[in-house]
């Protein structure tokens, strides 16, 4: 297992929604996707984040056979104090234990956001939630609706693609063309902050290339009062350009990472359906 300790007691509501929070920004900034369901990825990994630390990034916990003895907080630049005859122990937001994940290291571990972007692959990109044990007892399940809440208050983070695992991707940059790419650990491609109607990374923000082609594509362009960059939520989670009401798509539902995405007329389809963060 790569966490086989939970975080010791419990804490009190406020401080569940505060860690839920933490637990959720992190995940968000290492790419986990919001897949718009309730209790989605996102969410049970940040459950699952707080039932294991509490959303403490420095927790630790020592164990000897699968057995907690002991736990403490990390501090940089000093050994982890653990009791004489520890095992091993787990580390950070999603508990990765020194030998089950032994390929991440304890600067990794102790990092948030690297910390949750191998818990993501750990998870087989969030598919697979059983090598923690707070998922495993069930102990997740009281960090759910916290975690919920947090997800839903989300303004930036991935736009996920109902095509399993894709993610909407650009670089910062005018001109820069708008694909599919596998969801996370994406950095910031795959982050954007949904403001207005308008979906932006740094300055610039996807626009339609073009009104007059049948299926433009979509590209990055510097920010400004535009329809062509303005996107509305519609349908089944469609996202509809203002100038056209056409809507964003996933060509074919394409999983081949660097597919440019483009409009097309809206048909209430699954590579028409993106959840934003």
């Amino acid at each position: 297992m790569i966490a086989p300790l939970a975080a010791p007691a419990s804490a009190r509501p406020a401080d569940v929604a505060t860690a839920a929070a933490a637990c959720v920004r992190y995940a968000t900034r290492a790419g986990w996707p919001n897949n718009g369901y309730y209790a989605g990825d996102l969410v049970t990994a940040a459950a699952v984040c707080g039932g294991e630390s509490r959303g403490d990034p420095r927790l630790y916990v020592c164990d000897k056979n699968g057995v907690a003895i002991g736990h403490g907080e990390f501090v940089p630049g000093k050994p982890i104090n653990c009791p004489l005859g520890t095992t091993s122990y787990d580390r950070g937001l999603w508990q990765l234990n020194s030998v089950a994940a032994s390929s991440t290291s304890d600067a990794c571990a102790f990092n948030p956001v690297c910390n949750a972007g191998a818990a993501y692959l750990a998870s087989d990109r969030g598919t697979n939630f059983s090598p923690w044990s707070s998922y495993d007892s069930d102990n997740y399940r009281t960090w759910i609706d916290p975690a919920q809440t947090a997800v839903t208050d989300l303004h930036s983070g991935t736009v996920t693609s109902a095509e399993l695992g894709e993610c909407m991707q650009a670089k910062s940059a005018v001109g820069a063309k708008v694909v599919v790419r596998n969801c996370g650990p994406g950095g910031k491609v795959q982050q954007w902050v949904v403001t207005g109607g308008k979906l932006r990374s740094g300055s610039v923000c996807a626009t339609i290339s073009s009104t007059s082609a049948s299926r433009p594509g979509v590209v990055m362009r510097s920010c400004a009062p535009q329809k062509i960059q303005r996107w509305l939520v519609a349908g089944r989670d469609e996202l509809r350009n203002a100038s056209d009401g056409k809507c964003l798509t996933d060509p074919n539902g394409s999983l081949t990472g660097g597919t440019q995405v483009t409009v097309t007329k809206c048909a209430n389809a699954k590579d028409q359906t993106w959840w934003l963060p």
